[in-house]
């Protein structure tokens, strides 16, 4: 329901709907449905014996509406970088909806989470693939067990603390679905996380060392990490810049993926309004320029 909030909202199609395209294409397939009918007016009569003329209104419609569907926004946009022979996509979506790909998703250092809200990326994560936390903190536990860690104090308790950039790679049992849990945030003494710029891109450098020495070399699905709970004061385009950025950068090492999706939640762009033609051309052009 939410997608399709998003698809029908005003940024959407204030940002993406182009006139000129849409005549374009109208008068295009005008011209190809009235070519056909004065070419079968030859073949077909009426009754009274005159070349069959169907009702121009009807073929007006048909036209309109077919322009309409040929120039309506999308809200997937994909772009081929042929320099590093990998696609970048945004895509407007819940990410878990999309299984073709292995999932990012952002943790704060001590991978606690039964204190965050339901809408937490990882709290989501926590509640569709596990039957209880305490089977989601046993799956991290081992997976953390050869971690070195400091101990620190959250909500008055003592807790593991872990670098920034640690990354968690969990595979769901029963699936080839994978999802990389990674450390972009620091918790302060009440439990809430750290805004700090400088430590998602360490995070983001580690992420892409780890899956191309760890990973497979299936496509990769994030979130624009650091733009809710994290309390990040920047703009999502900074984000989105800094995954791109980091991403290309340690492609240039060694290639580890072909296609890297970057995921707008429907809600927070349907109340930003955000411009995807923007951020195409931006990937249009990532690598090349810094823009």
């Amino acid at each position: 329901m939410n997608k399709w909030k998003a698809y029908f909202s005003v940024g959407l199609w204030k940002h993406s709907f182009r006139l000129k395209k849409f005549l374009s294409y109208w008068l295009a397939v005008f011209s190809v449905i009235w070519t056909f009918t004065e070419f079968s007016g030859y073949f077909f009569t009426a009754a009274d014996g005159s070349p069959w003329k169907p009702n121009v209104w009807v073929f007006l419609g048909i036209g309109i509406l077919a322009a309409m569907w040929m120039s309506r926004p999308h809200l997937r946009r994909t772009v081929l970088l042929p320099d590093h022979e990998v696609t970048l996509e945004i895509d407007v979506n819940d990410m878990y909806a999309r299984q073709d790909g292995a999932w990012i998703i952002p943790c704060n250092c001590c991978f606690l989470h039964s204190h965050i809200d339901e809408q937490a990326i990882v709290v989501q994560f926590r509640n569709r693939f596990f039957p209880s936390s305490a089977d989601f903190d046993q799956v991290l536990a081992q997976a953390l067990q050869n971690v070195p860690y400091e101990l620190n104090t959250v909500r008055e308790s003592q807790v593991k603390k872990y670098p920034i950039g640690t990354v968690v790679q969990i595979q769901l049992h029963g699936t080839r679905q994978t999802a990389y849990l990674l450390a972009t945030s620091e918790l302060n003494p009440q439990g809430k996380g750290e805004p700090n710029l400088n430590h998602l891109e360490e995070a983001l450098k580690s992420l892409w060392t780890y899956i191309a020495l760890n990973g497979n070399t299936e496509p990769i699905m994030i979130p624009i990490l650091g733009s809710g709970r994290h309390r990040l004061v920047v703009s999502r385009f900074v984000i989105i810049g800094m995954i791109v950025k980091t991403f290309l950068a340690g492609l240039s090492q060694r290639k580890f993926t072909k296609r890297l999706t970057i995921v707008m939640q429907p809600k927070a762009f349907k109340q930003n309004q955000y411009n995807l033609d923007e951020i195409e051309s931006y990937f249009s052009c990532a690598g090349k320029f810094e823009c």
